[in-house]
C-alpha cells in the first residue's frame, strides 16, 4: 500500500490520460474510440467502487440481514471480499424466496430491498442514472 499517489488519484490520471491523449489519437478509428471510451468508462467505475463501494455493500447486507431477520449472518464477514460472497449469497437466498413465495412487487418491502440495492449499483456503475423515488 502507498501513501501517495493512491489508487484513486491514479485511476482518474490514467482516465485523464485517455480522454485528453489517446482519444485525439484514435478519433478516426472508430473501435479504438470505443474501446477508449469503455476503458475510460471502466476506471471510472473502479475508482467510485474504491470510494463507495463498501460502505454501499455494507448497507445492502444490513438490509438484506434485516429481512431475514438474522444478526449472526453479517458478524461472519470481515474481508471486502467475504462481504461480496455473503452478499451475492443473500441476495441469491432473496431470489429463491421471491420465486418460491411467488411475491410480487406489491410487497413493499421486498420492492424497496431490490430497489435501493440496484440504485445503489448504478451509482457505481453508472453514476449518471437517477431514477425517480
Amino acid at each position: 500500500m502507498q501513501d501517495r499517489p493512491d489508487a484513486n488519484i491514479l485511476l482518474e490520471a490514467i482516465q485523464d490520460f485517455l480522454i485528453k491523449e489517446v482519444m485525439p489519437e484514435v478519433r478516426g478509428n472508430d473501435l479504438l474510440s470505443y474501446k477508449t471510451l469503455v476503458s475510460w468508462n471502466m476506471l471510472g467505475v473502479i475508482s467510485r467502487e474504491f470510494k463507495s463501494g463498501e460502505a454501499l455493500l455494507n448497507k445492502e447486507i444490513g438490509r438484506l440481514v434485516g429481512f431475514f431477520q438474522d444478526d449472526k449472518i453479517s458478524g461472519a464477514a470481515n474481508t471486502y471480499q467475504e462481504k461480496l460472497q455473503l452478499c451475492r449469497q443473500l441476495n441469491e437466498n432473496l431470489s429463491q424466496e421471491i420465486r418460491q413465495k411467488k411475491i410480487s412487487v406489491e410487497n413493499r418491502e421486498v420492492w424497496n430491498l431490490v430497489r435501493d440495492s440496484v440504485k445503489e449499483k448504478l451509482e457505481i456503475s453508472n453514476p449518471r442514472y437517477s431514477s425517480p423515488d
